[in-house]
């Protein structure tokens, strides 16, 4: 079995970091641009010319965004002592992108926009737009396991709530649906919702690439457990997720966050273990 670490406890909730605020509005407004600029690239219906008029707004914003992202994965860095690879993953995977980014709408200001270059463009944007948006939920999901205030809640009720929720600052790239099944009483245990509820979706959406995504809650007394696999489940009732995508630092970010949020992850192949304490 990979076992991941034991969770940490955290220290107690810092207070609001303006500066951090600063650089999350200015990232995901930025992506936001990129996101759209991506769907123009695509449609058929969108003239060249037009594409070619938001070029210079969007390559301006890049410098904006490095420093961004910079700026929120560096402020996690304190909480993240035992998972220092996590930083060093997301920056890796990041700034590069962006540099990728700058240097390919650099290149192409003032130039032509024929089928050949368009179609290029097309694909250059799409792949940078959903990698980045992946990793902008990641530094996000981190951020708010280290914030986040613990409530003794129901599992099942947190995700019955937040999994289908209309997404906020963040785009989804597809939804899918899942099984949710019980196996006797399970108490109320203290989570964080949005860590929570953040960290199953991303496992679920792990688990439905390989199959029919599940996740199972059961309790022995002391701990609530979720058993997430792509185990097919007859029985059950039907979750809605919001899928994220999957990126090379996921599966070190979402160690990290389970940690950060007190819970005890295991994983064994493609199945994984969320243990939780109860009260």
């Amino acid at each position: 079995m990979d076992r991941e670490p034991p969770p940490s406890q955290p220290p107690s909730q810092p207070p609001r970091n303006r500066a951090v605020d600063l650089s999350r509005g200015t990232l995901r407004d930025a992506l936001g641009s990129l996101g759209n600029l991506a769907l123009l690239a695509g449609s058929a219906k969108v003239g060249s010319k037009a594409i070619s008029g938001v070029l210079p707004d969007v390559l301006a914003s890049c410098g904006p965004m490095r420093e961004a992202a910079r700026d929120m994965i560096q402020a996690l860095g304190p909480w993240l002592g035992a998972y220092p690879d996590v930083v060093a993953e997301l920056e890796g995977f990041v700034l590069p992108r962006l540099q990728e980014l700058e240097t390919e709408l650099s290149a192409r200001i003032g130039e032509p926009l024929r089928t050949p270059e368009r179609i290029g463009l097309d694909r250059l944007l799409g792949r940078l737009s959903r990698e980045l948006d992946t990793a902008q939920v990641l530094i996000e999901l981190l951020e708010v396991a280290t914030q986040e205030t613990r409530l003794p809640l129901s599992l099942a009720e947190v995700l019955r709530q937040r999994l289908p929720a209309a997404p906020s600052g963040r785009r989804p790239q597809r939804k899918f649906t899942a099984r949710l099944v019980f196996e006797g009483r399970i108490p109320d245990v203290p989570v964080r919702p949005r860590a929570f509820s953040g960290l199953v979706g991303a496992l679920l959406e792990t688990a439905d690439a390989a199959g029919r995504a599940s996740v199972i809650l059961r309790s022995d007394g002391e701990h609530a457990e979720l058993v997430i696999s792509s185990d097919p489940a007859p029985a059950g009732e039907e979750l809605l997720v919001w899928a994220y995508g999957v990126i090379a630092p996921s599966h070190a970010a979402l160690a990290a966050t389970a940690a950060l949020s007190g819970i005890r992850m295991d994983r064994l192949g493609g199945t994984a273990h969320l243990h939780i304490p109860a009260l």
